[in-house]
């Protein structure tokens, strides 16, 4: 009997229903999208083969290049495992103007750092051993209609050369699906061999060599014609987000101020609904229905249209990161942005506890009048 009342009251209004429910979902939605972003901020996901590399740049500026004979000097330093030189190069295939990112690194080195790439493992020895080989990802191929074998012309403003190369693997990847690689030394040749890598990944043998090996490096480059900076490839993510500017403020601002205003109008909404049936609830306790038993019942249809709203807002912001998957911030780091349980608990419980305050309050007045006082209370 009361699940028949709460549902027959809460579709009694269905125009109403459906646009408080609207509004919850919209609340939420935006509430999501701005606590997955500010947590995203404050901790980016990073590959699984970043635990143990370390990136040696200028300290200066990343655009100053560094000597190619630092390669050797580091692979020398006890506690190194690997090193490569790489460069992010912006590329571009056929007439389109997408930018495709491709590392131009060691072709041994880069399936280290990079373990979450799964590829068959003759591919892998193909991109190895062939100087003009590419790898690219699954979603990379599907959207170009390319295949293994095929030859990938592509030019690059930044580096002002052009690629001629030759598609030798494709990877698939649960964590990023946005990249390219291909052999340093192919865009050395292409460049003149002017031997200036942008940086070097290095990658320690264990976590615990780390710290060491980013002080001994930068010490060996200390008064050198160009310096380095040493720092965990995680650190590097942290340094690029806060390039950005103050945005995890700007976040809390913004969604403080958007999420109050609309999560204003569903309490009014609600405390509304409840006004205008004050003589509904008075009929109820004169037919026996204790007051904690109407409230029960207000609260329950409350708390089913903040949990529905609060649901679809939460999808909505699922499918938005979905479909956004891999954006490249400032056309370089692909995001991944996810709604995680821990927003999905922020949502709901504002949700939640906005449909109870909402209820709660007007509930409350409501049931204070007498049965006869109540039944001509007219809103």
């Amino acid at each position: 009997m009361p699940t028949q009342l709460v549902v027959k009251n809460v579709f009694r209004n269905r125009r109403r229903t459906l646009l408080t429910v609207a509004s919850v979902a919209v609340s939420t939605f935006l509430l999501s999208v701005f606590c997955a972003t500010y947590r995203y901020i404050g901790a980016p996901p990073t590959p699984r083969g970043f635990d143990l590399v370390l990136l040696v740049a200028p300290r200066t500026s990343l655009m100053t290049p560094l000597p190619l004979s630092y390669e050797e000097r580091i692979r020398k330093i006890p506690g190194v495992a690997a090193v490569s030189p790489i460069n992010m190069v912006d590329a571009f295939y056929g007439g389109q103007d997408t930018i495709i990112f491709a590392l131009a690194c060691d072709p041994v080195t880069i399936f280290q750092v990079r373990s979450d790439w799964r590829l068959p493992e003759d591919q892998r020895r193909a991109f190895v051993r062939e100087k003009v080989a590419l790898v690219c990802s699954r979603k990379t191929a599907e959207k170009y209609g390319w295949k293994v074998g095929d030859r990938i012309q592509l030019r690059s403003g930044g580096y002002h050369v052009s690629l001629d190369l030759i598609l030798r693997g494709i990877y698939s990847s649960e964590e990023d699906e946005s990249l390219m690689a291909f052999h340093w030394d192919y865009l050395n040749d292409a460049q003149g061999r002017p031997n200036k890598p942008g940086a070097f990944w290095v990658m320690a043998r264990n976590a615990q060599e780390a710290p060491r090996l980013m002080q001994t490096i930068d010490a060996e480059f200390r008064n050198s014609d160009v310096e380095t900076r040493t720092q965990p490839m995680k650190q590097f993510v942290l340094d690029f987000l806060a390039m950005l500017g103050n945005v995890k403020l700007i976040l809390v601002s913004v969604s403080g101020a958007v999420v109050f205003a609309i999560l204003l109008i569903v309490a009014n909404t609600m405390g509304m609904s409840i006004r205008e049936r004050t003589a509904e609830f008075a009929v109820l306790r004169a037919l026996g229905f204790r007051t904690k038993q109407v409230l029960g019942l207000l609260a329950a249809e409350s708390l089913a249209i903040s949990l529905v709203g609060s649901g679809l807002g939460c999808l909505m912001a699922s499918i938005l990161f979905a479909l956004t998957a891999g954006y490249q911030i400032g056309g370089a780091m692909p995001i991944y942005v996810q709604v995680d349980a821990a927003t999905v608990g922020v949502a709901l419980g504002a949700a939640i506890a906005i449909g109870l305050l909402s209820t709660a309050i007007p509930a409350y007045r409501a049931s204070r009048l007498g049965i006869a006082q109540a039944l001509r209370f007219v809103g």
